[in-house]
């Protein structure tokens, strides 16, 4: 019986995230829907990124048999937006990437890990400035994580055009990845161009291209499986071992039918999003581990990495790409090209929810605009600084993420006469410029346009970024094309009534804005509402100088209140900057702080949601332990954040507290039209009619104001009937039988009820 072919089996895991930080702070938000963590780069690498550094093997009973590094045996690359963000977060499972990479090159003689284009744009519709400093910051920062040059680079979404892989082989890339569909035609050494389609295509070996130029140079292209990567992605290859190893078979041919011509061992590269090992599939990360580590050794399978196949087995096989429409190139999550980052062209996550993708075009045509002028800007600013801003912006990948000392010394060795003369103003404007560039650039994230919406996430966080680059250009003395832009963005409309277009939605990502005297703002007002809480200004450092008032105070009533003044020293940790501010707080007590320096005037509102929540919590406490007043409440209103956009059990129940404050204040006499829809609405903040601590008291002093409306014969007011019903009472509440069954609700008016707690309530603390 004919033996199985000998594979050489590479798996390809894209690990990526995309630039989560607030640009302002550079620091990842609270992100509500990946509780229980803080955010979802926190949740996908406990789910993923750690998990492979650890994979478990279990024994017999279920039990932990050993832990294996499926870095150790993958192809893979870290898009330095994640990678930067697990230096920080987890270093010690970077330190297992690394290892991984280095017990790769120690046994087969080639690490697994290669780079990515740095921001995960779609390369070919980068310009061709931006395209050379993305691959090369891609590449500085493999180096700088791995210690060594990359031998190949992802291209995001393997969007890829013969410009694009000249750019790469320019930065001395040897080989990339690509889809079958993307190639047109091959031709064996010597024969014939033969046309391939993506079911045709003998994926079994990899390809050269030839650049074109006078060094007839080539870059050799490796191409996935796509059975096999699409069943592992949307099938059941990731369930189990045996299914894995399975699926890598049947992608090689069946015993004495191989389903590739090239010699043994043939290469099957299954690729895929890395984030599919174990958080898009649980356990396939267990599945990973068994398949590669244990069992397919013992079935002519050779887990291998492609920098190794290559050198072992070169491409000697002519590959031509396929052009897309227009020749705009083509990637492998677009049948229609390049379509899905620049116009409405049908792919979809969800077409029925989501049917038109018009936004598309606008976005990118917006972006476009800023993204030149911000160029323009540059050169023109820079050039009396740098005596080449273009190769300074290069360069600058190589110490983006080291502390500002290390990056003015790296662009001192572009500097002119005049930044060298200009002194420490000189070099923060030079600074400010680069960062400036670093936003733009980050701006092109390709998932910004791959889902479905442009008031979605992703679409939100790299609008996000050219708010950032406004705001540097307007620093550096610029006059950006704001109104332009927003014009550009208005006519990309969502698919939902609110937001209706993007323009609209960049109003809503600019509040999360930090200035220093945002920062300060945040430190004061904690201090005001907050004074024992665990302090921390994402992206600034704060210190009360010895001669300046730290801020506190109180009114007559022992609020937080009256004029406050003070200074504070601010640090901006990304550029460096220092600013000593002086400050004014006007506080009456209600709830809304306003400090102003420096002729910015900063409310509590200003401050971005995941920042000024802990503030309103310890306010609602505050204000929920008194007597409310009907414009603190509003206050409090005004500082919730939609519906629509959520918010954490710890504010609802805050909510809840005020509601059940304010109701308990409530007689026939003073329950207002008013004073009733304002205790709605908080109810409806609330989240009410759920259970909570305060559900019951609400429910009991509501019943006490229908029964005394019962009593007195009459019909309660429309305002008390909606929020009755809102809070599930019948339509039309039944007498009581019994009149005297009933607490006299006089007894009830006479009752103390706040400022003490209500009885048998435990006390509730916001978090």
């Amino acid at each position: 019986m004919p033996s199985r072919p000998d594979i050489a089996l590479v798996v390809h895991a894209h690990f990526y995230q995309p630039p989560r930080e607030n640009p302002w702070t550079d620091e990842v938000p609270r992100e509500p829907g990946a509780a229980p963590f803080h955010n979802w780069n926190a949740r996908i690498h406990a789910e993923c990124y750690r998990a492979n550094a650890y994979a478990r093997l279990y024994g017999a009973s279920d039990r932990i048999a050993a832990m294996v590094n499926n870095y150790q045996r993958l192809s893979f690359n870290f898009g330095p937006t994640l990678a930067r963000w697990i230096d920080r977060h987890d270093p010690q499972t970077m330190a297992r990437v690394r290892a991984g990479d280095a017990e790769q090159h120690r046994r087969l003689g080639a690490g697994g890990a290669i780079a990515q284009v740095w921001g995960h744009p779609i390369t070919p519709l980068c310009s061709p400035a931006d395209r050379r400093t993305q691959i090369l910051w891609g590449l500085a920062d493999f180096a700088r994580h791995f210690g060594r040059a990359a031998d190949g680079m992802w291209l995001p979404e393997t969007a890829v055009d013969p410009p694009t892989l000249r750019a790469l082989a320019d930065a001395g890339v040897k080989f990339t990845i690509v889809a079958p569909e993307q190639i047109a035609a091959v031709r064996a050494p010597g024969g014939p161009w033969q046309s391939v389609t993506r079911d045709s295509l003998d994926t079994g070996r990899p390809y050269l291209f030839r650049l074109g130029d006078e060094n007839n140079r080539t870059i050799s292209l490796c191409v996935f499986n796509g059975p096999l990567s699409r069943e592992l992605a949307f099938g059941t290859a990731a369930a189990d071992a045996a299914a894995f190893l399975a699926a890598a078979r049947a992608a090689a041919g069946s015993p004495g039918r191989p389903n590739s011509g090239a010699a043994a061992p043939r290469l099957v590269l299954a690729a895929s999003d890395g984030e599919l090992y174990g958080h898009h599939k649980k356990f396939a990360d267990l599945t990973l581990a068994y398949a590669t580590a244990v069992e397919a050794g013992k079935d002519a399978i050779t887990v291998t990495n492609l920098a190794a196949y290559l050198r072992e087995h070169p491409a000697v096989w002519e590959a031509e790409l396929a052009k897309g429409p227009d020749g705009e190139g083509t990637a492998w999550s677009c049948a229609h090209g390049l379509g899905r980052w620049r116009r409405h062209c049908g792919c979809a996550m969800n077409s029925a929810e989501f049917p038109s993708q018009q936004w598309r075009g606008p976005l990118r045509e917006a972006l476009d605009l800023l993204s030149d002028g911000a160029g323009a800007f540059f050169e023109d600013a820079a050039c009396q600084w740098l005596v080449d801003p273009w190769g300074a912006r290069d360069a600058y990948g190589s110490v983006i993420d080291d502390a500002p000392a290390v990056r003015h010394d790296l662009l001192a060795e572009f500097a002119t006469p005049a930044l060298t003369a200009g002194g420490d103003a000189a070099r923060a404007r030079v600074l400010l410029l680069m960062e400036m560039q670093r936003a733009a650039l980050l701006m092109y994230a390709s998932c910004g346009w791959f889902f479905d919406d442009i008031a979605g996430v992703e679409s939100m966080l790299i609008l996000r970024q050219a708010a950032h680059v406004i705001d540097l250009w307007q620093r550096l003395g610029g006059r950006p094309p704001v109104a332009a832009f927003e014009d550009l963005l208005a006519s990309a409309r969502s698919n939902r009534p609110q937001p209706g277009n993007g323009s609209e939605v960049f109003g809503v990502v600019g509040r999360d804005r930090m200035t220093p005297a945002r920062a300060a703002a945040h430190f004061a007002f904690t201090h005001l509402e907050a004074p024992a809480a665990r302090l921390h200004t994402p992206g600034f450092e704060l210190r009360a100088p010895s001669d300046g008032a730290r801020p506190g105070g109180t009114g007559d009533d022992g609020a937080p209140g009256g004029l406050i003044s003070g200074r504070l020293d601010v640090t901006t940790r990304r550029t460096g900057e220092r600013q000593s501010l002086a400050f004014t707080i006007r506080h009456d007590g209600d709830l809304d702080p306003t400090l102003s320096s420096n002729g910015e005037r900063v409310t509590l509102g200003d401050l971005p949601a995941d920042l000024r929540e802990p503030i309103v919590l310890a306010a609602l406490a505050r204000l929920a332990a008194g007597r409310p007043s009907a414009a603190a409440c509003r206050a409090a209103l005004a500082l919730a954040p939609p519906a629509v956009q959520g918010q954490s059990p710890e504010l609802e129940d805050s909510f809840a507290r005020l509601a059940a404050a304010l109701v308990g204040q409530l007689t026939v006499t003073t329950a207002s039209d008013e004073a009733l829809a304002l205790v709605t609405k908080l109810v409806e903040k609330a989240g009410l009619p759920r259970r909570t601590p305060h559900t019951p008291f609400i429910e009991e002093q509501l019943w006490q104001l229908l029964a005394a409306h019962d009593e007195a014969k009459q019909q309660p007011p429309p305002a008390l009937r909606t929020l009755a019903e809102r809070l599930g009472f019948a339509a039309n509440t039944p007498r009581l039988p019994d009149a005297e069954s009933r607490t006299p609700h006089k007894a009830i008016q006479d009752q103390q009820i706040f400022p003490a707690e209500p009885a048998g309530l435990p006390e509730t603390e916001p978090a």
